[in-house]
């Protein structure tokens, strides 16, 4: 009798290795409130992707900690790609930036698929006295720590984007951190600081409304939104290029070709025709890389933010 469950457990315990992926629905975690760019992304994509998986993929809001807490429950997870996690910019920074992440970005999770690039928008009030980026740089240099910039908070891709700026420029502006992205455009808006990087989606009604002026968009090429706005390197800051992605994670011990599904699917879904005009329409551009593109640029973009955190200075909260 003994033998005989053995041979049963043995049997079932064969039979669920066996099955195929995906046999159940698969939680997409996003580690950050409702609503924001990372939220959007990941539920105008989701149901494409469970279109071509077969199964409901939901999404999951697990905000906290700056997206700390719902990062490092997707990296305790089970690696059976049942869970996956959204990731932004912020997590190539963090790597950096803070010393005691409960997570290791690039040890704990396998990169799926690179879904979409959004440039930042370098913009100041109208009512200051500049007309381009030569004039900010100028003005910082002839006024050095009088002058400062407000981002969403201490890591944050705006935050540091102006950290290069001013390593680059070779200017001296005072960082002001506010809790969270509208708040520090807030902030510029109402006269209390002087410029702020901003997705351009965000940032162009009050462009039209005449309460701001666009100086620069850190993309290598012009946005499509707004192509009458220079890059920073047009404007005079040769090799300056920043682009603000969001991309899929599943824990390191996903099997490769669980991931491999995961990413095609994912690059079905976001190139599919409804989805893409969806994502264009608010500013961003369409990728769907591979997975193993994704690892690469991952791993290029933690060693570009370490550089910048060493060259700035830069700390966290």
């Amino acid at each position: 009798m003994k033998a005989l469950f053995v041979a049963l457990a043995a049997l079932f315990s064969v039979s669920a290795v066996a099955q195929p992926f995906p046999s159940k629905p698969i939680r997409f975690v996003v580690p950050f409130g409702p609503g924001g760019g990372t939220d959007l992304v990941a539920r105008v994509v989701s149901p494409k992707l469970g279109e071509g998986l077969g199964l409901p993929v939901v999404v999951e809001n697990r905000g906290g900690a700056g997206g700390q807490i719902g990062t490092a429950f997707a990296a305790k997870s089970p690696g059976d790609g049942y869970t996956i996690v959204i990731g932004s910019t912020p997590l190539a920074i963090g790597h950096s930036l803070y010393k005691n992440l409960p997570y290791d970005v690039l040890a704990d999770f396998s990169p799926v698929s690179l879904l979409v690039m959004q440039p930042l928008l370098l913009v100041v009030s109208s009512s200051l006295q500049v007309q381009n980026l030569k004039d900010l740089i100028a003005m910082a240099k002839a006024q050095p720590g009088k002058l400062n910039y407000s981002s969403g908070g201490n890591g944050t891709g705006t935050h540091l984007s102006a950290e290069l700026l001013k390593s680059m420029a070779g200017i001296d502006v005072v960082h002001v951190p506010y809790t969270g992205q509208a708040a520090a455009l807030n902030g510029v808006l109402g006269g209390q600081i002087t410029m702020v990087f901003d997705q351009p989606g965000t940032a162009l009604g009050h462009i039209r409304g005449g309460k701001l002026r666009p100086l620069a968009v850190t993309s290598k090429a012009r946005s499509a939104q707004m192509p009458e706005t220079p890059t920073m390197e047009e404007a005079g800051l040769p090799g300056y290029v920043v682009d603000s992605w969001f991309g899929v994670f599943a824990p390191s011990a996903t099997p490769r070709p669980v991931v491999e599904r995961l990413s095609a699917e994912f690059a079905k879904a976001v190139r599919s025709p409804e989805v893409r005009e969806k994502l264009t329409g608010a500013g961003f551009t369409v990728s769907g890389s591979t997975a193993g593109e994704f690892d690469a640029f991952m791993k290029a973009e933690v060693s570009k933010w370490k550089r910048v955190v060493e060259v700035s200075g830069a700390k966290a909260d």
